[in-house]
């Protein structure tokens, strides 16, 4: 993996303590089940990254031998897990709204197609790019955005099921503050996968800067997802109403 400019590095390190400490005083405003649900799913996405990490000489040799599918299928696994650990602290905490569904089959039906090729997409950007892992953290904070920040309860599928949404109102909120929130969020979906691909390509990385733009491709999925999420909610509906 390239090093990391000092300036990214630094954006990463400041937007990140102020993601934790706007967490730290909403909860001291406001401990509501759901408000605690967040913050110890968010805490703990986060630990879960550094777990990987503490452990890596145990599974990043075996994955590196395949290194894109062993990239591509960790991702996706992290992504289920940490599915799992949203929905498991909001039923302890008797939460709602927090993950996409109660019962987690229904959230993975509903989450994995995006998690699925995001990863997918993600692994053979970052194989191309090589991107630095301040950088890769902030492309995980960028593809929860335009999922769960802007098409799932950001903006678009509450427009779509009738609610009032104030669109500046709402990405001045993401990217003021929740964005910095998502990065330990996804930094088990991108992260470790970056690892696994630079330790079967240990040489340094092109002298070339890595480009901005292929990062963006994951977003693309946003739109069969679109879709496929719409239909999946229509089918559900209309079990429901059965």
């Amino acid at each position: 993996m390239r090093k990391s400019a000092r300036w990214l590095g630094w954006l990463l390190i400041v937007g990140s303590a102020w993601g934790q400490i706007a967490l730290g005083v909403s909860l001291l405003s406001d401990r509501s089940p759901k408000n605690l649900t967040l913050a110890i799913s968010i805490e703990g996405s986060g630990l879960y990254t550094l777990l990987l990490f503490f452990t890596r000489r145990l599974w990043l040799p075996k994955l590196a031998r395949r290194p894109i599918a062993g990239a591509t299928v960790l991702g996706m696994v992290n992504a289920a897990i940490i599915e799992a650990l949203f929905l498991a602290v909001q039923t302890a905490l008797g939460a709602e709204g927090v993950a996409a569904d109660p019962n987690l089959v229904v959230d993975w039906l509903l989450t994995m197609p995006w998690y699925i090729g995001m990863v997918w997409s993600f692994v053979r950007v970052q194989k191309s790019e090589t991107y630095a892992a301040s950088a890769v953290l902030l492309w995980g904070a960028v593809y929860e955005s335009g999922s769960d920040g802007t098409l799932g309860g950001g903006v678009i599928m509450p427009l779509l099921m009738g609610a009032r949404v104030n669109p500046i109102e709402h990405f001045v909120f993401l990217f003021g503050l929740a964005f910095w929130q998502f990065i330990p969020v996804y930094s088990s979906m991108v992260l470790p996968p970056a690892w696994v691909l630079a330790a079967a390509h240990p040489e340094a990385p092109s002298e070339m800067r890595a480009r901005f733009l292929p990062g963006l491709k994951p977003l693309l999925w946003l739109i069969p997802y679109t879709l496929y999420l719409g239909l999946a909610l229509v089918v559900m509906s209309v079990i429901a109403n059965r």
